[in-house]
């Protein structure tokens, strides 16, 4: 099974513009350029093509026009978002063409989300406060349009225009770090160019800084760049993954069978699912080694220049090219810094990890009839640059494919493979890892203890003068105080090393929170298998969605914090 055709990326256009246009047909034909322009940076041999999605309120003018080049594409879809309920909304357009060519697009589209504020309870009192009501509902739509998308095209003369304007959600998306692609209304034929900053100095003409559209996917869109990326690693060796793809299907195959639940019931969704899950989570474990691997080297490497370094001053004063050793530690420790970096490892951990844990509950919602593992509780953290959108994505585009193939399963066989094929599974795993953090852990700390214990013992030695008397005569190096010495100047550096580790791994917390989800993942386990009816169970099902996401998303920006760094 080739992973890329199931795991699609869906591209998510926003549009923002002007409803009148000075040159609408020279304006359509600047969007299809552009769309044309993004189509071919974003064409990758390791990736199937983008999936479109334009997302538009569907107001005359820019909106349309965006919507209607989009949808002209292969596999484009169409979501619309009104400022106002439908009834409200269609009051805005004033001739039979305009309504005409409003309901063909809204008829096209496969989500529409009707916003409804608070100024529609009660009918403004005046026109100056219905035109108010109006222009907060546009901005509202405008970054709801911004939150929804990656990349915003906007159709845009350059000027302010007041609240709920174009120029308004251009700042808005800036804010959000969303790609903004700019047309400008006046000049169509000028090249399309990204924003990356506006300011108005004087006046409503703003100060735009802004550059040629790039030609890099990973400039234009940086969630395509990492899938792309996902999709071109070899780090795990095909007969190696073959392997483990048919264990982590047999084993859910053999609990389906204990549960009495028919395995061929839910074959087309292990086919689907298990190979993306193995891909990511075989992907995950080898970066999470790599980079603690590159972690504790860079910090044992500083050490050893730092006890090089003390070595040769007390037992080699004259023979400086012992140094020699501390300039290699101090180069090894900052190719290993650069080259992590360059191979970014860390992210590549993070991203394979957050969509392994994503795929890995997408199987099971999709087998209760949830909703795809995408929405409320999604964003828990919304303080924090959180994962690219094309993870969770990715994620409900096969739950919905994987759910168009099932049939009804049977309610008490489904609800044991659940409580066992998962909430216990994951009670397990968390309760193995905060084991196994807890040994590490409670290991390093009794090595710093062992370390301040002999740099106390050496320390001392050295300040009563213990074994000055014996080193009379002797080499350097067969000196006991020199000896002392060393220990009380270096242990100190290797405990820091110790410590360094240990903290940035997150050892502690990462035991911490583990104990505390196998506990609540035994708790739902339970509630799962006391569930009398399929609502019951999708209610548990939706409440560890809801924990795991938290905890995964705290995992993730935690982490995010933690990548490596040099230490001198």
């Amino acid at each position: 099974m080739d992973v890329r055709s199931s795991l699609p990326y869906e591209l998510r256009v926003g549009v923002s513009g002007h409803r009148t246009l000075p040159d609408e047909p020279a304006v359509a034909r600047a969007i299809r350029r552009l769309l044309d322009r993004i189509g071919a940076t974003l064409q990758q041999p390791e990736s199937a093509p983008p999936e479109w999605t334009v997302i538009s309120p569907l107001a005359r003018g820019a909106d349309r026009l965006v919507a209607e080049a989009v949808l002209e594409r292969t596999t484009a879809r169409l979501d619309v978002v009104t400022p106002f309920p439908l009834e409200e909304y269609r009051k805005d357009f004033h001739t039979q063409e305009d309504r005409t060519q409003f309901e063909a697009l809204l008829a096209r589209a496969s989500h529409v989300q009707e916003m409804d504020g608070l100024e529609w309870n009660d009918e403004p009192d005046s026109d100056e406060a219905r035109q108010t009501a109006r222009d907060v509902g546009y901005f509202r739509v405008g970054e709801r349009v911004v939150e929804a998308c990656e990349m915003l095209i906007v159709i845009w003369n350059g000027r302010a225009a007041g609240l709920g304007g174009t120029a308004e959600i251009v700042r808005y998306a800036l804010q959000r770090e969303r790609a903004v692609l700019w047309i400008h209304a006046d000049r169509p034929d000028d090249p399309p160019r990204m924003i990356r900053a506006v300011k108005y100095a004087a006046g409503d003409i703003a100060d735009v800084d802004a550059v040629p559209l790039p030609d890099k996917a990973k400039a234009l869109s940086r969630g395509f760049h990492q899938q792309a990326a996902y999709f071109r690693d070899e780090a795990t060796p095909t007969a190696h993954y073959t392997r483990v793809v048919q264990e982590a299907h047999d084993k859910l195959v053999g609990v389906a069978t204990a549960s009495g639940l028919p395995p061929a019931a839910i074959e087309p969704l292990l086919r689907l699912f298990v190979p993306q899950f193995v891909r990511a989570d075989e992907l995950a474990i080898f970066y999470q080694r790599r980079h603690t691997r590159l972690i504790t080297g860079i910090l044992y490497l500083a050490a050893s220049g730092v006890t090089v370094a003390v070595a040769q001053v007390l037992f080699w004063p004259a023979q400086s090219w012992v140094i020699a050793f501390e300039v290699a530690a101090m180069v090894a420790v900052l190719a290993l810094w650069w080259y992590g970096r360059r191979e970014a490892w860390h992210e590549k951990w993070l991203h394979d990890r957050y969509l392994a844990e994503r795929l890995r509950m997408a199987i099971f919602t999709t087998l209760v009839g949830g909703p795809p593992s995408e929405g409320a509780g999604d964003n828990p953290l919304p303080f924090y640059r959180n994962p690219q959108q094309w993870l969770t994505r990715a994620v409900s585009a096969l739950a919905r494919t994987a759910s168009g193939g099932l049939q009804p399963l049977p309610f008490e066989p489904l609800k044991r493979f659940v409580a066992q094929a998962w909430l216990e599974d994951q009670r397990g795993f968390h309760a193995r890892t905060a084991s196994a953090k807890a040994r590490i852990a409670h290991r390093r700390h009794y090595l710093g203890f062992a370390l301040f214990g002999t740099t106390l013992v050496a320390a001392t030695f050295h300040l009563f003068r213990v074994g000055h008397a014996l080193g009379a005569g002797l080499a350097p190096i067969l000196r006991p105080d020199a000896w002392f010495t060393l220990l009380a100047l270096v242990l100190p550096v290797w405990a820091a090393a110790v410590h360094a580790g240990t903290t940035q791994l997150e050892f502690e917390r990462i035991e911490e929170r583990s104990t505390r989800m196998a506990t609540v993942l035994g708790m739902l386990a339970g509630r799962a298998q006391r569930a009398r009816r399929l609502e019951e169970l999708r209610e548990v099902a939706d409440e560890a969605v809801r924990l795991m996401t938290m905890e995964n998303t705290e995992w993730w920006v935690l982490l995010s914090f933690q990548d490596v760094r040099l230490h001198v």
